[in-house]
């Protein structure tokens, strides 16, 4: 089944949403992802589209990797019990 274009470019910007979360959550699965992702719009989508979605969804990769990437400053701590881990055994 084909998109229409429509449908690709919704399925284009969930992409790009995905992108930037992962960009600033788990960096080390961007590019993995990015390359599911591209190979199934490529998979529903006109082979005259394929160059021209390879090459978009890789100028947005590229864009979304320059962008600064928040610190943990003021993150919140999701240990359960911090003081165990800091007492000696």
């Amino acid at each position: 089944m084909l998109f229409a274009v429509e449908e690709l470019e919704s399925e284009i910007c969930k992409l790009r949403g995905l992108l930037q979360m992962l960009h600033e959550d788990q960096p080390d699965v961007l590019e993995d992802v990015f390359e599911f992702h591209v190979g199934s719009l490529i998979s529903h989508a006109a082979p005259a589209h394929h160059a021209r979605i390879r090459a978009c969804a890789r100028e947005m990769l590229l864009a979304i990797q320059a962008l600064p990437r928040r610190g943990d400053e003021g993150g919140v701590d999701f240990r359960v019990m911090p003081e165990l881990l800091a007492r000696p055994a």
